[in-house]
Order: C-alpha cells, then sequence, then structure tokens
C-alpha cells in the first residue's frame, strides 16, 4: 500500500471595498490535507481541515479504500521540486493603509466615478508527497485587485471594471491603469466603418477560448463528442495559433504539478502548435484508456479522487506589438462580454456590453454596444491575427490577441 499526501495552505486578507472606501477586512487561515491510499489498483481517499488526528484520517481512507474505487493507475514517484514565489509586495499591517491610499487617489482623479468589490493579499501552499520518492511544493504570495467602476449618473449596477493580478504592485501604475479606462469611458466615439474588424480580447478570456476548454477534454474527444475528434495530427487552425497547457510558475498563480503529481518539461504541454492538433488534455485514466498522451491535466479537492479537469491554457505569443498586428487598423478592445457561446458546430455569438476603439497602444473612447460573431475554426484559423508580445501596461501582465471578427450593432 502506497500513502500520499497532498495538502494546502491559503492565508488571504481581503478589504471589501465600497464607494471608493475600505468597508471591512477579512482574514482567513485555512489547511486543508488529504490522505490517498494506493492498493491494487484501488484508491481510498480522506481529508481533514485545520489541526487532525494521523490515525483518524488514515482509518477513513482504509474505510474508502475498501470501497473499491477502480484506480488502476501507478502514482506518481521519484520526483522532488519546490518551487517559491512569495516576494513581500505589501507587509500585512500597512496593507489596509496602502489601499486607502490607493483610493484616495483613484476619488481625487476620478471624481465621476465610484470603485467597489473586493481587492487581496494572498499567500498560498500546495503539497504533494508520498513514500515513492515524490515531494512537490509550491508556494506563492501575490495581490489581486478586482475592481467594479459605475459612472455616478449611470443608472447601470456598473459600467466597467480594471484590476490586476501579480507579485508586484506600484499604486501609480494601478491608478494609470484605471485612468486609462475612465477616460476612454467619458469619450464616446463611433463605430469604425466595415462589417469585419479587427477584435482585441485578453489572450487568456474565457469566453473566446470556451470551444477550445471544452472539445479539448480528453473524454469527449475520444468518445467523439467533440468538433475536434478524429483531427489528431491535422492542421486544423492558423500556422500562427499555438495553444499550450501550462502550469509554469512565472505565468499562473496554480501549482507547477497537476492533481496526480505530472510535472510536464518547461511546466506546460502543446495542444495546438503551429495550427496542428497535438493532443486534448487528458489526466492519468483518461490517457491509459483511450492511448492518448498524458498531458497533467488532473483535478481534485483535498479529500477527493483525482479526475480530469481544466487547468490553464497559455497561447504563444507572436514577434509582433499589437500596433504591429493591427497594421495602422483601428481595433475593438472588449473590457465586457457576457451572454456570448458557442454552438455545438463551433459558430460563435457574443453581445459586447463595453469595447473602446483601440489604436494598438491606447483606449481612444467608448463604442456603442455591438456583437460578435465568427466560428471557432475561422477565429483561429483565417482570421487569427496573433498574440501582441507586448503588455498595455508596465505593472500588467496580461497578454492581448487579434482576431478579425464580423461585427454588428
Amino acid at each position: 500500500m502506497i500513502r500520499e499526501k497532498y495538502s494546502t495552505n491559503i492565508k488571504e486578507t481581503t478589504l471589501n471595498v465600497v464607494q471608493t472606501e475600505i468597508e471591512s477586512v477579512r482574514k482567513k487561515d485555512i489547511s486543508k490535507t488529504g490522505l490517498r491510499l494506493y492498493k491494487d489498483g484501488f484508491i481510498g481517499v480522506s481529508g481533514a481541515i485545520g489541526n487532525y488526528d494521523e490515525l483518524e484520517l488514515q482509518e477513513r481512507a482504509e474505510k474508502t479504500l475498501s470501497l473499491k474505487i477502480p484506480y488502476p493507475h501507478a502514482a506518481s514517484r521519484d520526483m522532488k521540486e519546490q518551487v517559491s514565489n512569495c516576494p513581500e509586495i505589501i507587509k500585512d499591517t500597512d496593507f489596509p493603509a496602502e489601499i486607502e491610499a490607493l483610493l484616495s487617489e483613484l476619488r481625487q482623479q476620478q471624481p465621476k466615478f465610484t470603485f467597489f468589490h473586493k481587492i487581496k493579499l494572498v499567500e498560498q501552499q500546495t503539497e504533494l508527497k508520498n513514500e515513492q520518492n515524490l515531494d512537490l511544493q509550491y508556494k506563492d504570495r501575490h495581490i489581486s485587485i478586482e475592481l467594479a467602476i459605475k459612472e455616478k449618473a449611470s443608472a447601470n449596477l456598473l459600467d466597467a471594471f480594471t484590476g490586476y493580478q501579480g507579485r508586484v504592485y506600484d499604486r501609480n501604475q494601478f491608478v494609470q491603469m484605471a485612468n486609462d479606462i475612465c477616460n476612454a469611458f467619458l469619450n464616446p466615439v463611433e463605430m469604425p466603418k466595415g462589417a469585419k474588424l479587427p477584435a482585441v480580447y485578453d489572450a487568456s478570456h474565457p469566453l473566446p477560448l470556451k470551444k477550445l476548454i471544452t472539445d479539448l477534454n480528453g473524454q469527449l474527444f475520444a468518445t467523439g463528442s467533440s468538433l475536434f475528434s478524429g483531427k489528431l495530427n491535422e492542421e486544423i487552425f492558423n500556422t500562427n495559433f499555438s495553444l499550450y497547457q501550462s502550469l509554469h510558475p512565472e505565468a499562473s498563480f496554480q501549482p507547477f504539478f497537476d492533481a496526480e503529481g505530472v510535472v510536464n518539461p518547461g511546466y506546460s504541454y502543446p495542444l495546438i502548435e503551429n495550427g496542428r492538433l497535438m493532443a486534448p488534455y487528458t489526466d492519468k485514466k483518461t490517457a491509459a484508456q483511450f492511448d492518448l498522451p498524458l498531458t497533467g491535466s488532473a483535478a481534485a479537492e483535498y479529500d477527493s479522487v483525482p479526475s480530469l479537469g481544466y487547468l490553464n491554457f497559455k497561447l504563444k505569443e507572436s514577434n509582433k506589438t499589437l500596433k504591429e498586428l493591427l497594421g495602422g487598423q483601428m481595433g475593438i478592445f472588449v473590457l465586457i462580454s457576457e451572454g456570448g457561446d458557442f454552438t455545438p458546430n463551433g459558430d460563435f455569438a457574443t453581445p459586447v456590453q463595453l469595447a473602446f476603439l483601440f489604436d494598438g497602444e491606447k483606449l481612444i473612447g467608448r463604442l456603442p454596444e455591438l456583437q460578435l460573431s465568427s466560428n471557432v475554426f475561422k477565429m483561429f484559423g483565417e482570421d487569427f491575427v496573433g498574440v501582441g508580445k507586448n503588455k498595455l501596461h508596465p505593472l500588467a501582465s496580461e497578454k492581448y490577441m487579434v482576431l478579425n471578427m464580423d461585427i454588428s450593432k
């Protein structure tokens, strides 16, 4: 029998922001421990929150092992690695005062708007260890700023948003990011002419990637339920389009290993490379059952059996800036796009509640509400322009993709 522990700890200070003021401060420090037992092709799992009794955890795991839950896969072994990304950023004791200073700047510079939601300072740790010389440890500390923006004269619940997640912090740079959005919002402009225009999306935005997220699932792919079933090793997208499952510590706020202890070379696995479908994403069960490559895509709660899950996608950046990708055209910078979806055959349509006219470097003005439409094979095929290599702000971490899409009002 093999014993394996999967443990997490998260320390979080959350500032609740209302009317551009700190309304409350909440702190949490939660530890969770899961024990897995592997024996004769079966798995038993138990878990505890906070302090726990080792013997009691073992006994509960042995009881679930007797339920004969199949797990005919070898536990990960012979790997030791520790990754720690824990800059101080802001001292816990200084955090509320610094954010109050940030909010004060926003109140002064944007008196026509109010800001609300949450700002967090997060420290997290995940470990996966077993008796087969597996010892994986991940530590991370970051700040997360999530602020909705409401124009005071507006009847809407919210009109825009600004945010940032990262391991460095600069008050002035964040205020500049917020100013760019608010100032452009106050400058209504007309829609450029043309039925098809370049749309600019955050390269990690879940909406335009939704069909890839759902249909690159290994189980759907292997059972013929995916739009991409039967297309393995085929060139289905633009040769400039590459998509990776990535848990690289510099580009992710997740552990560099999946819930089964799989660590990919370079912390990533190519799913689509130069337009060619290389693999769907898989866990150990899916890879073995359908003879597919193992991409390390297992997810699990601390007290559950690992299963196939979506972890994190990353698009390959081009060697061009956003301005160069636009090639002199004005782009449609999409900030709020809610309610869109794909059909089973890949057709895509979405309303865009907030978009800005964009010259490749700055937001020019607020566009009227509009509709975007396309098809997944066009979006990432002939109409895929690329992912810009540059950031829009020194503080920001996001990269943006340019897609030519059908536009209607």
